[in-house]
């Protein structure tokens, strides 16, 4: 930053120099043999004649030994020859040597009508100290005649004005602008760039924290540097009382001004965040407990902290505490430095919503209200999981890639929504399944799907157990009605472990391999029990918790299918498609089949023709929960004047669009 405004300090007092001693032109009034001045040296004949006097003048022409800030000076060079007379038309070359206190600007110059040539000279800084040479030289004829002349850089006798403030008394979080004037010798720096440090006892300059370090300022073209103070500190903490601001710039002495800040006055109490925003009825298993944070500001909109705020309940469903389970009284608490304060609310054994109120000690009528905190009934609840498919009967034994979507209902237990985000978890026997959902409601309903494909492996018989679970809750009896569970008296449905049963005996297996188990530990007898909601025998226990769960089967349809007459007559053909490497299982859903029937007597007056045909497309086939029944789908075709030798052609199409067609013979 000094580098740069030295750069600047040079440049504009140059300027000013020339624009005083008018360029290269000289100064007539002036003798070119004064004091400080020294005469140059030469070598040659031509040169030897030739004289160059070297000096440093003022804005008046007058020779001087020293040089200083803010008025103009010069680096003069008088060139004459041996007659003494002025030579006019030399180019002249001026350096600086030694110490870098000072700079010209321009470095070369040609005489004028005098022989004189001219060159600004100024200090590099407002804090230039020191001696320095400078060095002239001209050419002669390839002969060069040069000359020196010392001078000094003094003080430029900077200084500050007092530090004026606009308002030296500020409401809270209030500003004012504030402004200093650079001085050099006593008069105002005027076209001179002049480095400004503001800081402040509390607060910001030109909205810049001053704590690490001052605020730099460049006084403007009338040597006044201008700022705004605001306070206000950098982490929004608001100052007051007595806050001092102070300005200083290099070599020079700082001044201070002090500055009235009243003490901030809290007007506003705003509604933060209640985090969760559901909670769920006392005694669930499930979270029971929030968080309801607020505000406090002042009439700047800035927060406030050491306010004392009073909270208490303005919308109880029932049973709901505060600060503490069952507590209703009001309780007190100070805000932190970020103006916020904040109360724990713990759920009652009713849902519904809950509003809490906070409000000033100091002033009552200045208050908020907590929004959108309410208490749900409770978790997902096992009586209330519901797995669906939307095909079961998938091309998938012989394709892989086919697909159904799997959609998981849950609600907790008084058949409400839970609450949106609910994971539910999937594990699969075979195929693939996405690895879990989570709920999201829709129209009110809570529900998510994902989605199922076949693949390897392909469980033997072609069913696919699919398990989807969660944590949740039992169901139980409320015995004393006060939707909460009282262990003793109320009485819990139990459930033992969730397993995913592959064989679909209803007995958790652990020699079959890949029979998936989610064990919580528990020892007490208990009847085991199959798909849909298996549970694992003499695993329960005596909480409300436990892993909530439903299985799906999926079927792996074969894509080549099996034909099986079951009676032809001159009326009918009954038959059943079957999956060819599972016969049990039907063919996939939304197979068709399209019958042709053939005259074989084209005497007779009669036409055999198909009236109508039932079982086509194949649909959706619930597979139950027995796996040796025979699920294979039933076709039906009924026929019109048909008679004995009359054949019907059954054309069976998958959906993979392979076609196989299959021949009756009516007998």
């Amino acid at each position: 930053m000094r580098t740069n405004f030295s750069r600047c300090v040079v440049a504009l007092c140059l300027t000013f120099a020339l624009v005083a001693c008018g360029g290269g032109g000289g100064n007539p009034g002036t003798a070119s043999g004064s004091a400080g001045a020294t005469t140059g040296t030469t070598t040659g004949t031509t040169a030897a004649a030739s004289k160059l006097v070297v000096s440093v003048v003022d804005a008046s022409g007058t020779s001087v030994t020293g040089i200083s800030l803010g008025t103009g000076f010069s680096a003069r060079a008088t060139v004459k020859d041996a007659n003494g007379a002025p030579v006019a038309g030399k180019t002249v070359t001026f350096e600086i040597t030694g110490s870098a206190v000072a700079v010209l600007i321009p470095t070369t110059q040609i005489t004028n009508a005098l022989g004189i040539a001219e060159v600004a000279i100024a200090p590099t800084s407002v804090s230039s100290l020191g001696a320095a040479t400078i060095k002239v030289t001209a050419d002669f004829a390839g002969v060069a005649v040069s000359g020196t002349t010392d001078f000094a850089v003094q003080s430029s006798n900077l200084a500050l004005s007092p530090l004026t403030v606009t308002s030296a008394s500020l409401p809270s979080g209030g500003n004012t602008p504030i402004q200093v004037t650079a001085l050099i010798g006593g008069v105002p720096a005027v076209g001179v760039p002049v480095n400004v440090t503001y800081t402040a006892s509390c607060g910001k300059i030109n909205s810049q924290d001053t704590a690490s370090g001052g605020v730099s300022v460049t006084t403007n073209g009338a040597g006044v540097a201008t700022a705004v103070y605001d306070a206000v500190d950098a982490a929004g903490s608001l100052c007051s009382g007595a806050v001092t601001v102070t300005a200083s710039s290099a070599g020079t002495a700082s001044r201070s001004q002090s500055i009235s800040v009243a003490v901030p006055t809290a007007n506003a109490v705003v509604f933060v965040s209640s985090t969760p925003s559901q909670i769920f009825v006392a005694g669930s298993g499930a979270l029971d407990q929030a968080i309801v944070k607020f505000k406090v500001l002042s009439s700047g909109g800035v927060a406030l902290g050491s306010v004392p705020v009073k909270f208490s309940i303005v919308t109880n469903p029932g049973g709901v505490g505060l600060g503490a389970a069952g507590a209703t009284a009001p309780v007190t608490a100070t805000t932190l430095a970020n103006g916020e304060a904040s109360v724990s609310v713990f759920s009652g054994t009713i849902p519904g919503p809950v509003k809490v109120r906070a409000e000033l000690v100091s002033t009552p009528t200045v208050f908020s209200e907590s929004q959108n905190l309410t208490i749900a009934s409770g978790p997902p609840s096992q009586r209330f999981m519901s797995l669906s498919a939307e095909t079961f009967n998938i091309e998938g034994w012989d394709i892989d890639g086919s697909s159904t979507q799997l959609t998981a209902r849950i609600a907790d237990r008084q058949g409400n929504a839970v609450e949106n985000g609910t994971v539910i978890n999937f594990t699969a026997e075979g195929g693939q399944v996405a690895k879990s959902c989570v709920t999201a409601q829709v129209n009110g309903i809570s529900q998510c799907t994902v989605t199922f494909v076949s693949q390897n492996p392909r469980p033997a018989g072609g069913r696919a157990s699919v398990l989807a679970y969660t944590s949740g809750t039992k169901d139980y009896v409320d015995v004393n009605g006060n939707n909460s569970f009282d262990s003793g008296v109320d009485t819990l449905i139990n459930v033992g472990d969730a397993f995913r049963d592959d064989n679909e005996n209803a007995v958790y297996d652990a020699s079959v391999s890949g029979e998936f188990l989610i064990p919580r530990l528990g020892e007490a007898a208990c009847a085991g029990a199959g798909a849909p909601f298996p549970s694992r025998a003499d695993t329960c226990d005596a909480a409300l918790a436990t892993t909530v769960r439903q299985q799906a089967v999926i079927l792996f349809s074969s894509t080549n299918p099996v034909f099986e007459e079951t009676s032809a007559t001159a009326g009918s053909v009954v038959f059943k498609l079957r999956s060819s490497t599972n016969t049990l299982l039907p063919l996939p859903a939304g197979t068709t089949f399209s019958v042709r029937a053939t005259n074989s007597n084209t005497t007779d007056s009669l036409t055999c023709a198909v009236d109508q045909s039932f079982g086509t497309p194949v649909p959706n086939v619930q597979p139950g929960t027995d796996p040796a029944a025979d699920i294979a789908t039933t076709g039906v075709v009924t026929l019109k004047e048909c008679v004995s030798g009359d054949f019907v052609a059954i054309t069976v199409t998958v959906p993979s669009k392979l076609s196989t067609t299959f021949f009756v013979s009516i007998p």
